[in-house]
């Protein structure tokens, strides 16, 4: 018997996942192996924003001089992932080398995000994918976070964007037979997107385990008594994020501390605090470590006394919140950064903080001398293993069989 075959398309590769969208798809592909379905991945990206070593056989790179650069004929930052969806689809050339290269029989397109629905649309036009059906992962609420990340940037010409990014969204949500949300808050909005089954499949985590050896040499580089760990991208809302929670001086840290920032984010922290006033200050409380490979970043949630997420803006819900919740160790979070996670809100080492003030009182106490944390009470392991990947898309690969056979 043949087994069911999806495409998983993205705008962005899985074969070395790093951000939490890469981590999410490269886990779905996982899940539906394990649930009996054949899985071919299918990412088109911005020409050179990632090493060749990191593409997959089947993934497209979208040159930079290519005129669908321009939305309404004028450049616009932050678009990529929108242009690239209408590259793939408008120019013949790369649609007909796509068509030569994908699966001959695709029972489900699964679309991660919204962009690359102008694709699925003329593979559906096609003949043998006509009775194909449409998966349609919900990562975010688009268009309002586009919307914030304009307004915060003063980006020009960015009402335009958030229109069509919210046209795009909304009619994925109208021609999906299934959609995935990430959290409970975005379910009634993709609902009134036209969504007609909307299962939530939240974002997990993999359980990690740190090398002696590696924790030895980042205890020895950081001679810290207590460790901050903030982990990002350099996506906008990361960095701004980080900055609305401490503002110009890092005082709050005490001198023996340090707030380590681990990510691609860290360069404009860096940038940011350096050109400040208190540049001496905040620069002797930061190590900033640019991106580490999963050793590292393994051993820093290791010795880390608390977790950082100041997330601001934005829906969904925010894998590095289930990293820092499944650690037991003090998280510091904003009720944003909290989202989807709202069955953990209780426990004893979670502060949420929604401003400045509240940020640093909170960081201040959390790096002062304290007692050991009590044990985890009944209950509290097993809920954390909840938010292991395979729990959280566990029911996944069911739905999609279910809309297979009816």
């Amino acid at each position: 018997m043949r087994s069911p075959s999806v495409l998983l398309l993205t705008t962005y590769p899985i074969v070395k996942p790093r951000h939490g969208g890469q981590l999410r798809a490269r886990h779905l592909v996982e899940s539906y192996r394990a649930g009996g379905f054949s899985v071919a991945h299918l990412a088109v990206v911005e020409k050179g924003a990632f090493p060749r070593s990191a593409l997959g056989p089947l993934d497209v790179e979208f040159p930079v001089d290519d005129p669908r650069w321009f939305i309404e004929g004028k450049p616009v930052p932050l678009c990529a992932d929108l242009r690239c969806g209408i590259y793939a689809a408008e120019s013949e050339e790369v649609y007909r080398g796509i068509l030569k290269s994908i699966p001959q029989r695709v029972d489900v397109f699964h679309l991660e995000q919204p962009w690359l629905l102008p694709l699925v649309q003329r593979f559906l036009a096609e003949p043998r994918y006509a009775g194909a059906r449409i998966v349609y992962g919900s990562q975010n609420i688009e268009a309002p976070l586009r919307e914030a990340i304009f307004r915060q940037l003063a980006v020009p010409h960015g009402e335009a964007v958030v229109e069509r990014v919210l046209a795009i969204e909304t009619e994925a949500c109208r021609r999906a037979d299934l959609t995935l949300s990430v959290a409970p808050s975005d379910h009634e909005t993709l609902l009134k997107f036209g969504a007609r089954v909307v299962l939530r499949a939240p974002n997990g985590i993999q359980a990690w385990t740190a090398n002696e050896h590696v924790v030895e040499k980042w205890k020895s580089r950081l001679k810290a008594r207590r460790i901050a760990l903030f982990v990002g991208s350099a996506h906008p809302p990361n960095f701004d994020g980080f900055f609305r929670a401490f503002g110009d001086a890092l005082g709050c840290v005490p001198p023996d501390c340090r707030v380590v920032v681990a990510g691609t984010v860290g360069s404009h922290i860096f940038d940011y605090y350096h050109r400040s006033r208190f540049n001496t200050l905040n620069l002797s409380r930061l190590e900033i470590t640019g991106e580490v490979d999963d050793e590292d970043l393994s051993a820093l949630k290791s010795i880390t006394s608390v977790f950082l997420l100041p997330i601001f803006e934005g829906g969904g819900s925010n894998i590095k919140t289930a990293e820092a919740i499944y650690s037991g160790k003090q998280v510091i979070a904003t009720s944003v950064s909290l989202r989807g996670y709202d069955a953990y809100a209780h426990l004893p080492e979670i502060s949420v903080a929604d401003s400045q003030q509240q940020f640093r009182l909170a960081l201040r106490k959390a790096l002062s001398p304290l007692p050991p944390p009590p044990a985890p009470k009944d209950g509290e392991v097993e809920l954390r293993s909840r938010l292991l990947w395979g729990a959280c898309l566990a029911a996944v690969p069911p739905a999609v069989q279910k809309l297979l056979t009816h």
